[in-house]
């Protein structure tokens, strides 16, 4: 099931952990960048990553040595697939991913609409690893659209 309520797309506004003696431990640092994106069709794509890497050395990718890509993709995640929305939740199925062992599960994210945000939270199990917390706001559509 999709919602008008979260169809569109968000950008990420903050990131930090919860919990395990994380509390507050930013994994993108201070200025995090992704992109979710929530389609009318029940589709959903998501993109995150430090804001602050810095360029590869090269203007080529494929030119960078193996160490340079792999620091430039350590804190990069992302994937695709459909979506369902049940209200105080989002389930993220997975068809295509960063991650390999992530494709064909589903992922489930406690989510609170407030306002312009959208707080997805990993749902976890006492005792598991700390929460990762996603705070996204909605963009504008492009004025060109």
């Amino acid at each position: 099931m999709t919602a008008p309520e979260i169809t569109g797309t968000w950008r990420l506004a903050d990131y930090y952990l919860e919990g395990g003696g994380a509390d507050g431990e930013r994994p993108l640092g201070d200025v995090p960048l992704g992109r979710l994106i929530y389609g009318p069709d029940g589709h959903m794509s998501v993109q995150y990553m430090p804001g602050d890497r810095p360029p590869l050395p090269t203007a080529n990718w494929r030119w960078a040595t193996d160490p340079e890509r792999l620091d430039a993709v350590r804190a990069y995640g992302g994937y695709a697939g459909r979506y369902d929305w049940l209200g105080d939740r989002v389930l993220h199925h997975i068809e295509a991913g960063v991650h390999p062992n992530s494709i064909g599960t589903t992922l489930v994210r406690l989510a609170a609409l407030d306002g312009p945000r959208l707080v997805l939270r990993a749902e976890r199990s006492p005792g598991e690893p700390p929460t990762p917390i996603l705070v996204w706001e909605r963009l504008r559509p492009h004025p060109d659209h």
